[in-house]
C-alpha cells in the first residue's frame, strides 16, 4: 500500500472512532435546553464560531486564546470557619446588667487588655532586648535621658566581667611565664604516647562490658518502648480533645483559632464593650455599631481576609506594589522594545 492509501485508513479509522464515541453519549431531546456547565471547556468549533460572530476579532491575526478552567478547585465547597453568624452579647452588656454579671464582664475586658500588654512587652524584649533590660534594671525614665554611648557603657557594666571588659577597653592582657609553651622533651613525648595507648584500650575494654551488658537489658529497653509509646498515645489523645474543644467553641462562642490566617493578617476580636451606668433607658449611650459587629462577623466566619493594621511599614508595602502595578501599566512605544535601541 502506498503512503496516500495508509493515510486514508488511518483517516477512516479515527472517523469510525468519533462516530463511536458520539453514539455513547446521551441525545438530547429536540426542545431541551442545553446544560450550562462553568467548568467545561468550549469546542474548537465553538470558539472558532465565536470568534467569527465578534466583530472586534480580525480573522488574519491569530488571537491567543484565554485560558479556561478545567477542574473545580479543591476548596470550593470549604468552610474555613463555623463560628455563628450572629453572637448573643454577654449578660454584662444588657441595659441594666446585674452586678456580678458586669463585674464578670469587666475581669474579662481587663484580662483582654493585659493580655494585649504583655505580648506587645515580649515583641519589644525581642526587638530591643538590651533597652529592655536597662528599663528592668535603671528604669524607662532613667533610660531615656541616657544617649547610645551611655546605654551601651551602662549595658557593659551589667552583663560584661571585669577581664572582658578590660579587653574590651584596649587594655592589654599580660601573659604568665606559665601561659607560655614550652618544649617536650623525649621521654615526656614517649610517656603521653604510652598514655594515649593505655586509654585507648581501657575505652575498648569499657566498650565491650557495655555491649555485654546491653545484651541482658533487653527487657528494660523493651518496658521503656512501651512507656514512650504510652506517653505518645496519651499526647495524640490529648492533643485530639485540644482540637475538639477549639473547634466546639468556634461553633458556639465563635472565638477564632489563634492559628487561623487568611492572606497576610490574622483576626483580632474587638474589645468588649462595658455599659455604662445611666441614670434611664433613654440616656443610655449607644456604643456598638451594627456595621463593625456584620464587618467582624464576615471576618470571624472566614468569608474574607482580616483588614492590615494601619501601620508605617503596611502602608510603605501596599504604595510600592500600587507603584509596580502602574509601571506594568505604562505604555511604552514598539520601537523601544528592541533590544538594540535599549543597548
Amino acid at each position: 500500500m502506498t503512503a496516500s492509501e495508509l493515510a486514508k485508513v488511518d483517516r477512516a479509522g479515527d472517523r469510525a472512532e468519533r462516530q463511536l464515541e458520539a453514539s455513547k453519549q446521551p441525545k438530547r431531546l429536540r426542545g431541551e435546553p442545553e446544560l450550562f456547565d462553568l467548568w467545561s471547556a468550549p469546542t474548537a468549533a465553538q470558539q472558532a464560531r465565536k470568534d467569527a460572530e465578534d466583530p472586534e476579532v480580525f480573522q488574519g491575526i491569530l488571537k491567543k486564546t484565554k485560558s479556561t478552567p478545567t477542574f473545580t478547585p479543591k476548596t470550593m465547597h470549604q468552610k474555613v470557619g463555623t463560628a455563628p453568624a450572629v453572637i448573643p452579647a454577654h449578660e454584662g452588656q444588657s441595659v441594666n446588667p446585674d452586678s456580678e454579671a458586669f463585674e464578670d464582664l469587666a475581669c474579662m475586658a481587663a484580662a483582654r487588655q493585659i493580655e494585649a500588654e504583655r505580648e506587645g512587652e515580649t515583641i519589644g524584649r525581642k526587638m530591643r532586648p538590651m533597652t529592655a533590660e536597662l528599663i528592668a534594671h535603671l528604669g524607662a525614665e532613667a533610660v531615656e535621658q541616657m544617649d547610645e554611648d551611655a546605654k551601651v557603657q551602662m549595658y557593659r557594666s551589667l552583663k560584661c566581667t571585669s577581664s572582658s571588659s578590660s579587653q574590651l577597653d584596649g587594655e592589654p592582657q599580660v601573659l604568665s611565664n606559665r601561659a607560655l609553651k614550652k618544649q617536650k622533651s623525649q621521654s615526656q613525648r614517649n610517656k603521653e604516647k604510652t598514655r594515649k595507648l593505655h586509654n585507648s584500650k581501657e575505652e575498648q575494654s569499657k566498650a565491650q562490658k557495655k555491649l555485654e551488658r546491653s545484651v541482658g537489658e533487653v527487657g528494660a529497653m523493651l518496658k521503656d518502648m512501651k512507656e514512650e509509646e504510652m506517653t505518645r498515645t496519651e499526647r495524640k489523645k490529648y492533643k485530639e480533645e485540644i482540637r475538639a474543644q477549639r473547634a466546639e467553641m468556634d461553633v458556639k462562642q465563635g472565638v477564632v483559632p489563634s492559628t487561623r490566617r487568611l492572606g497576610r493578617t490574622k483576626f483580632e476580636e474587638q474589645e468588649l464593650v462595658l455599659p455604662k451606668i445611666a441614670t434611664g433607658l433613654r440616656s443610655m449611650p449607644l456604643q456598638g455599631s451594627g456595621l463593625k459587629d456584620r464587618m467582624t462577623s464576615i471576618i470571624r466566619r472566614g468569608l474574607l481576609p482580616a483588614p492590615p493594621e494601619s501601620t508605617k511599614t503596611e502602608a510603605d508595602r501596599r504604595r510600592r506594589s500600587g507603584a509596580k502595578f502602574r509601571k506594568k501599566l505604562k505604555f511604552m512605544s514598539p520601537l523601544l522594545r528592541d533590544n538594540i535601541l535599549l543597548r
